[in-house]
């Protein structure tokens, strides 16, 4: 079937010799980000990343933390707060937003959400109807009857 999805799933397995593909997350990393990183890397097929994917990452797994981190604040806080200058929108907002931007950037260049890991489908077009088929669901005798 050149060009279409595979038939069939397959599960990454990875031999006891070479146990060492998946990325390890860099020494830089704090402890948050490096289990983000870990979760990350360890979710996806053991191909999905290489060495030259190391910077995007260690961005995703900190602008991961930043995302999070707003949302704590936003929830416990409200995206409205008061001070002396009265009500104004929370600075938390801005931060998410800017870390969930910077997300989605890095999570096309990964290919880490459905969208960008799915093979392309091939375009179907509709076959015609038969003369039958266009009889059947012009037919009203039948669609009346299962009403009654």
């Amino acid at each position: 079937m050149p060009g279409g999805r595979r038939p069939f799933t397959t599960t990454d397995v990875a031999p006891w010799y070479d146990a060492g593909q998946r990325l390890r997350p860099p020494a830089y990393l704090g402890e948050d980000e490096r289990r983000a990183f870990i979760d990350l890397v360890s979710s996806c097929p053991l191909a999905q990343f290489t060495a030259s994917d190391l910077p995007l990452l260690c961005r995703w797994c900190e602008l991961d933390l930043q995302a999070q981190t707003a949302a704590r604040e936003l929830r416990e806080h409200g995206m409205v707060i008061s001070n002396q200058k009265g009500m104004q929108p929370s600075p938390w907002i801005s931060i998410h937003a800017q870390a969930v931007k910077g997300q989605t950037a890095l999570a096309l260049r990964l290919r880490l959400g459905p969208q960008s890991r799915a093979n392309k489908a091939p375009k179907t077009m509709a076959r015609p109807l038969t003369a039958y088929e266009r009889l059947s669901l012009e037919d009203d005798d039948d669609a009346e009857a299962e009403q009654h």
